[in-house]
């Protein structure tokens, strides 16, 4: 089932940055002027070079193998073709719990010409990773110093491994923006938009192995961030293309629906004694509302 939202949806992204990107002009006759690409039009003392939104997630995560590390424990194995699910919160209300509960994103943007066709955006994605109990999944290579290569249901004790609390993305991405309509008469753009880019991964692991939970401490000053523990950990990397559409109000406030596929590489997650790599692709459908000053 994820194979085919995967493939749908990076046909999607492809389509619509190829056409964002794309040079609308390339036949102009040599004696015409090229027009510019006009988004942004009100008065230069008006000019709006910033904007920032904030939104929510939905999000598909691929099978991956999930690569289990406890030299001190005799233990190194991995464990095949995991499914994973998400856990949006804010299908059950966001106005009834804190805001960032839910899976949200945040978005911080420059433009960098007056017409708002490029910028360049600071991103963060609060994603949630959970893979799905009770599923039957083949371990392979060395438990307790024994070698093992046999299906196993991943129960609750035998094998919980989750990114909950944030397999958060931080991300720097290029944008680009393109008018698709413009309805002057109601101060409205349809405006199509693809982006780019690349960012560090900050999750906080929740998993216990073989009947070994982990404990990354509490969530207290000291220990909010850190390169291979705490609360949040720097644990890998990750690159994607994200597109869609904004409708543009009043060349001020906007709401805006995108699809992205992100590449990651987690590595390094702490568990009991040991560590957890893997690499799996992110399908994230996003909604948010911004506003530009």
């Amino acid at each position: 089932m994820w194979h085919r939202k995967l493939i749908l949806s990076f046909i999607f992204s492809f389509f619509i940055i190829a056409c964002v990107f794309a040079t609308t002009n390339n036949n102009l006759d040599l004696t015409q002027k090229k027009q510019p690409d006009k988004i942004y039009h009100p008065s230069s003392s008006h000019h709006r070079s910033w904007y920032v939104s904030w939104g929510y997630n939905k999000d598909y995560w691929s099978d991956s193998n999930i690569h289990i590390s406890q030299p001190s424990l005799g233990n190194d194995f991995t464990v095949h073709n995991v499914s994973a699910s998400d856990c949006p919160g804010w299908n059950t209300g966001i106005f009834n719990t804190d805001l960032m509960t839910p899976q949200y994103n945040i978005r911080i943007g420059h433009f960098l010409n007056r017409t708002h066709t490029w910028a360049i955006e600071l991103n963060f994605d609060h994603t949630k990773y959970n893979t799905d109990l009770y599923q039957i999944a083949r371990v392979e290579g060395v438990i307790n110093g024994q070698p093992v290569n046999q299906n196993q249901t991943l129960t609750p004790s035998y094998f919980y491994y989750a990114l909950h609390n944030g397999a958060n993305e931080l991300m720097l991405n290029l944008v680009r923006r393109k008018m698709m309509e413009d309805f002057p008469r109601t101060r409205l753009q349809l405006v199509a938009i693809g982006k780019f880019g690349a960012g560090v991964m900050l999750p906080h692991p929740e998993n216990t192995i073989l009947g070994n939970t982990n404990d990354v401490g509490p969530k207290a000053w000291g220990n909010y961030l850190g390169w291979r523990n705490g609360w949040w950990q720097m644990g890998g990397w990750t690159a994607g293309l994200e597109a869609g559409f904004q409708l543009v109000f009043y060349h001020r406030v906007y709401l805006e629906l995108t699809n992205k596929e992100a590449y990651t590489y987690l590595s390094d997650i702490q568990i009991y004694q040991g560590r957890a790599n893997q690499t799996v692709w992110l399908n994230e459908t996003i909604c948010s509302v911004g506003a530009m000053f």
